[in-house]
């Protein structure tokens, strides 16, 4: 019994293993698709520029291009799960004309790359209205994660918001000095939460 729970726990182990260098190397190839989609946009903008609107034929092509292949963002926290996973979400919401603005304040933790912890953060983002224009900001606080999206707009779903996650301590809408927070305290274990918004 003693010695399959112990190749259970290895199997684990080189399975979680597997998929951190997996999750690298698909990091590593986006790292690469992103400079190059970023390279592209400068060369049309140059050609573009060089063009000067004597063709306009150019300058329409190149515009449908661009409006087709917008800038992707990459999350680079060191911590490889979260950042494919947050980087996926956060261009997906850019193409239903959601703007975020990543702003993280991690350090490298292996709760980051936890799936359910990603899985909430995804959750959360699925409340913001379309057409929005939003800052994501997400703090580690010790044992705790603050994790804050907050706009000058109206943003956010309130009233659907049903998030069920043993993940969330607290969640607060609050609007001051003119902008629209939504906040939530995240842990990373099951300790009871002593701290406050």
């Amino acid at each position: 019994m003693v010695y399959t729970e112990k190749m259970q726990y290895e199997k684990q182990l080189q399975k979680e293993k597997y998929i951190k260098q997996s999750l690298r190397l698909i990091q590593n190839i986006s790292y690469d698709i992103d400079d190059k989609k970023h390279r592209i946009h400068w060369i049309l903008e140059h050609i573009k520029h060089l063009n000067n609107d004597t063709n306009p034929e150019i300058s329409k092509a190149i515009e449908q291009y661009q409006s087709k292949n917008t800038y992707q963002k990459l999350v680079a926290s060191k911590n490889p799960v979260f950042d494919i996973l947050i980087s996926v979400k956060i261009n997906r919401l850019q193409d239903d004309n959601i703007s975020i603005k990543p702003f993280f304040e991690i350090s490298q933790n292996e709760k980051y790359d936890d799936l359910d912890f990603t899985d909430v953060i995804s959750e959360i983002l699925n409340y913001v209205k379309r057409n929005s224009e939003i800052t994501l900001h997400i703090k580690g606080q010790g044992i705790y994660t603050l994790v804050e999206l907050y706009s000058e707009n109206d943003f956010y779903d309130y009233d659907r918001c049903k998030i069920e996650s043993d993940l969330i301590v607290k969640k607060k809408n609050i609007y001051k000095d003119g902008i629209y927070y939504m906040k939530f305290l995240l842990k990373g274990t099951n300790d009871d939460v002593r701290e406050n918004l």
